[in-house]
């Protein structure tokens, strides 16, 4: 799962730096999100602890630069995204939503899964 977020943090800030450029996020569906998702699982089932940690270390320092990077304006633009039904989101609530809750959704799971192992031993 760690490598998961590390792994999609370059996508989700591509995606949120293409509204901020006022352009919509077209071709994403829930279906391309749980086929790619699958196939991370499959290739990146038995990484080494240490990988995953070094690529989020490098991914989120990548990402927090380019979100400091971006202007209020482009925070403040809104395009169409088509995971939302094209609804019309700002590159601030994509990176709020996806980039940054992101890794927080899935600490969650993270802990539940230590605190089941833990109840098991």
């Amino acid at each position: 799962m760690v490598h998961h977020v590390a792994t999609m943090y370059p996508l989700e800030i591509q995606l949120a730096q293409l509204l901020g450029a006022g352009k919509p996020v077209a071709g994403v569906t829930w279906d391309v999100v749980h086929q790619m998702n699958a196939e991370h699982a499959k290739e990146y089932d038995a990484v080494a602890k240490e990988a995953a940690l070094d690529l989020l270390r490098r991914n989120s320092t990548a990402a927090a630069a380019a979100i400091r990077a971006l202007s209020d304006e482009e925070l403040d633009r809104a395009a169409p995204v088509s995971l939302n039904s094209d609804a019309p989101l700002t590159c601030q609530f994509m990176l709020e939503d996806h980039a940054v809750r992101h890794s927080y959704h899935h600490l969650a799971a993270i802990r539940l899964a230590c605190e089941a192992v833990r109840a098991v031993a």
